[in-house]
């Protein structure tokens, strides 16, 4: 503890270590934020047993009528112990007595430390003073810093984002270091000027979303730079900001009481402390949520919306926390774990922010509250921060231990990103400052949460694996596949999507690990919104020995795809795990390749079929349970092998209030409101696929160059539409003035051609399994036309479509459709009740809740357990 007098010229200092322990402390004094006061100035007086003394030798240049201020820091070799500091305003007539020898009293000193202060509204402008110069060192490592940030938003985000983040750095250090008061007027005066523009321009007539509380302190600098950070992203979510305003000393409140717009600044009546001012500010509040930043923060592309997107996307979400990033670039804190005895972990702190470790939704023991949301209405129930922490410290904490109380959930969500300034709000010391408080209100938090520490926490350093996202109590699952699902590309990765998302929202904690550990852009957020850790980068090729070496103890459901994948995983998943072992088939290989062979008679299929005979035979002996989409294909698969391991599973699942309002959409549009009735011109046929892989290739010309013919006996004009990435040459040959062929198309392109198609087409003369692209047209309620392959795996779909097989049948099967309008309605709505009983979550769920009892509760039609 700092304790100090002002005489004349001279200012007596005292220091109690809180311990009462001497050691080498030598006192620092800072004077204007700016410049340190020479040493000569400061003189050690002898120290007594517990405490120790120092005189400070103010110099003249200090009384020039205008305020000062004087930060005393106790530190001990380069550590700071303790900090103390007052507003000083020294007139000359002081400083020549007190030289004269006088010994009169000097100018009353108003500490910081222990009590509020009020502002000086009418203060002088302070004298112009030299700027102090960085150490080398320290500029370099600045520079490099800034160096490594840009390289990581380019890489990241985006070229603009890289772009606009000098300019924030530039209103810090062009304010903090500038001692010409005009020039400092005139650069704020810009400023407003800026945010005034940002703000009016983002005031538009939407009703409000989110109120963004942010609590300010001096610093005006820093509070200027998040709030033009936070203008300048653009966000689909509506916000109105408020500054919540400490009497800061600076021009806080000056400033952005100017700005207007979505901004307004709450200037309280004495320094509240952070929690009472975040408290006071949100009663403010307008919208659905309150938002609390730090006012040392930069925004990032995507902040707001994802900060809040967990809330739309999952049950039960009480507090969502942003990920954190140093100035540098380097990962700050990716949701915090709390231990038994109430320490806490930043997760990841230091290290690459974009390893997958850190980049997946979770919950979190708590979000360090730089960068939270939280819904109104709930942080209006529990009034806030728990004022006992007052003035600052473990309130982020109680407040997500007090929501979990209440059975709402903390996530973390790593697309929200900030970068933190870490220490301008409260300092980084913990004998500094505010920060003496964080070990006082551990007790306190330690009080009050003892059963859920004791019941709920793991020892200090315990577990990681399990505490960083709270899986304690949930089963853990590992999916492995060729590759980071692309459902918009192929049946195979619409089928694995759909089934790991089903995992999730059962609660299940799930791993995906790509057999190639591609981090594919464009796809792996899908999965990581989900909830799963998607595995991937340089740093674990080689490693999955060790990965499940370290963590198979945790697993409990393996869940492998594709025979030439699995084999490469099972026998290291054996040797170190527990976990049960269930293998996908999408379908029986060799099969499939047998009846190719039998309709081209090509050599190099027959070696085909024995090497999958054997590969697929050896990865069945090391499963528990085995899952095709086809009976017939489960019925080959049991003939094999011992204990009737093998069972059906289907390969598609859609969420059933997605099928209920596309048979809204069907059962109760008028003609001109459904696409089919309402276009004009030629019909459409639809193939839809992959054509990587033959079956479709051979499809495709097949019903160019043979069907297609004698469909124009009887429909002279129509357009055939080839829909499907990864076309050959085979395939796009085929384009012609009523024959389309897309190549790749994204997913809301290729409901559009289903929702605007006559007819669906799967011309299939050989394959395997159960066909995605028959499945997909029912869910859309448009009438289909296929051959009797497609129909492998699908009992009971007869009477909901059209099969033929040769040329001739299948043409006048279209043209049936095409004719007869209230034929086709009438199979469209039969294709979605089939769906409906057989693809519906529930369904899906009723096929492996035998395995994963986890399941249970979706198969018996109570819904999603975790995401919405």
């Amino acid at each position: 503890m700092i304790t100090f007098r002002v005489r004349g010229r001279t200012v007596s200092v005292m220091y109690s270590p809180p311990d009462g322990l001497l050691r080498e402390e030598q006192l620092r004094v800072l004077l204007d934020h700016q410049r340190a006061l020479d040493a000569r100035h400061v003189v050690s007086l002898d120290e007594e047993r517990e405490r120790r003394r120092w005189q400070i030798h103010l110099p003249a240049e200090l009384y020039d009528g205008n305020p000062h201020q004087i930060r005393l820091q106790v530190n001990n070799y380069g550590r700071i112990m303790a900090t103390a500091a007052f507003l000083f305003t020294g007139s000359r007539q002081i400083a020549e007595t007190a030289a004269a020898g006088n010994g009169s009293v000097g100018p009353k000193a108003h500490a910081r430390r222990d009590a509020p202060q009020p502002v000086r509204r009418d203060a002088p402008k302070p004298a112009k003073r030299e700027a102090p110069k960085p150490e080398p060192q320290q500029d370099e490592r600045r520079r490099e810093g800034r160096r490594r940030l840009d390289e990581f938003l380019r890489h990241e985000l985006s070229a603009d984002n890289a772009e606009r983040m000098p300019s924030y750095f530039e209103i810090i250090d062009t304010i903090e270091g500038n001692t010409d008061w005009t020039a400092r007027r005139a650069c704020l005066n810009r400023l407003i000027g800026r945010m005034q523009q940002l703000s009016a321009a983002a005031n538009d007539s939407r009703p409000v979303e989110a109120s963004v509380i942010i609590p300010a302190f001096e610093h005006v600098a820093y509070t200027i730079a998040a709030v033009i950070s936070l203008l300048e992203h653009a966000a689909s979510t509506r916000y109105k900001i408020i500054i919540g305003n400490n009497v800061s000393s600076d021009e806080t409140a000056e400033v952005f009481t100017a700005v207007g717009g979505v901004l307004r600044c709450i200037t309280h009546e004495v320094n509240e402390g952070f929690i009472r001012n975040c408290n006071l500010s949100a009663q403010q509040a307008r919208g659905d949520y309150v938002v609390l930043l730090n006012n040392d923060t930069f925004i990032l592309d995507g902040w707001l919306d994802e900060l809040l997107a967990p809330f739309k996307r999952f049950a039960a979400v009480g507090l969502t926390g942003s990920k954190l990033l140093m100035p540098d670039g380097s990962l700050q804190e990716a949701g915090g774990i709390i231990w038994q005895n109430a320490s806490g972990w930043n997760f990841g702190r230091g290290q690459d922010p974009t390893l997958p470790e850190f980049n997946y939704v979770k919950d979190v023991d708590y979000v360090s509250g730089a960068a939270i949301a939280i819904p109104k209405r709930i942080w209006d129930e529990i009034g806030g921060f728990d004022e006992r922490y007052v003035p600052a410290y473990f309130d982020d904490s109680d407040l997500a231990f007090t929501l979990r109380a209440k059975g709402l959930r903390t996530l973390y969500a790593p697309a929200s990103q900030v970068i933190h300034h870490e220490g301008i709000t409260h300092g980084t010391d913990v004998a500094a400052s505010t920060k003496a408080y964080q070990q006082a209100n551990r007790a306190k938090f330690t009080e009050k949460w003892q059963s859920a520490l004791t019941a709920e926490q793991y020892p200090d350093g315990e577990e990681v694996f399990l505490a960083r996202d709270r899986s304690r109590f949930r089963k853990h699952m590992l999916v492995v596949d060729h590759y980071i699902p692309q459902p918009d590309r192929d049946a195979g990765s619409r089928t694995m999507f759909s089934y790991v998302k089903l995992f999730a929202d059962a609660g299940l904690q799930v791993s995906f690990w790509p057999d190639n550990l591609y981090r594919d852009r464009d796809y792996v957020k899908a999965l990581q919104d989900l909830g799963v850790e998607v595995l991937y980068g340089p740093q674990l090729v080689g490693r999955f020995t060790d990965w499940i070496a370290e963590r198979g103890r945790h697993l409990d459901y393996v869940f492998l795809s594709r025979a030439h994948v699995a084999t490469n995983y099972i026998g290291d998943i054996r040797a170190h795990s527990p976990a049960k072992v269930l293998y996908y088939g999408h379908d029986l290989t060799y099969e499939r390749l047998a009846r190719e062979y039998a309709l081209t008679g090509q050599e190099k299929i027959k070696q085909e079929i024995d090497f999958w005979r054997d590969l697929e035979g050896r990865i069945w002996e090391k499963s528990d349970v085995i899952y095709y989409p086809a009976p017939d294909e489960v019925e080959a698969v049991n003939r094999l092998v011992p204990g009737e391991r093998a069972h059906v599973l289907i390969p598609y699942t859609y969420p059933d209030r997605e099928l209920a309002a596309i048979r809204s959409r069907i059962s109760g549009a008028s003609n001109s409101s459904d696409p089919r009735q309402a276009r004009r011109g030629a019909p459409a046929l639809l193939f839809v696929g992959g054509f990587q892989h033959r079956p479709n290739v051979d499809g495709a010309r097949w019903l160019v160059h043979q069907v297609l013919p004698h469909l124009r006996e009887t429909v002279p004009e129509f357009l055939t539409i080839l829909a499907g990435s990864k076309p050959p040459a085979a395939v796009s040959d085929l384009a012609a003035e009523d024959v389309l062929v897309t190549g790749y198309i994204t997913d809301p392109v290729l409901e559009w051609f289903y929702r605007s198609a006559t007819v669906v087409v799967a011309p299939l003369r050989f394959g395997g399994g159960v066909k995605g692209k028959i499945v997909e047209a029912l869910r859309f309620g448009v009438p289909l036309v296929t051959t009797t392959p497609g129909l492998q795996g699908l009992n009971g779909i007869a009477d909901c479509i059209e099969v033929a097989d040769t040329p001739e049948d299948f043409a006048e099967a279209i043209a049936r459709l095409i004719e007869d309008p209230a034929l086709a309605r009438e199979r469209a709505l039969r294709g979605l009740d089939f769906v409906e009983h057989e693809f519906a979550y529930t369904a899906a769920a009723r096929h492996l809740s035998a395995d994963i009892p986890e399941l249970a509760p979706l198969a018996d039609g109570r819904g999603i357990l975790c995401n919405r």
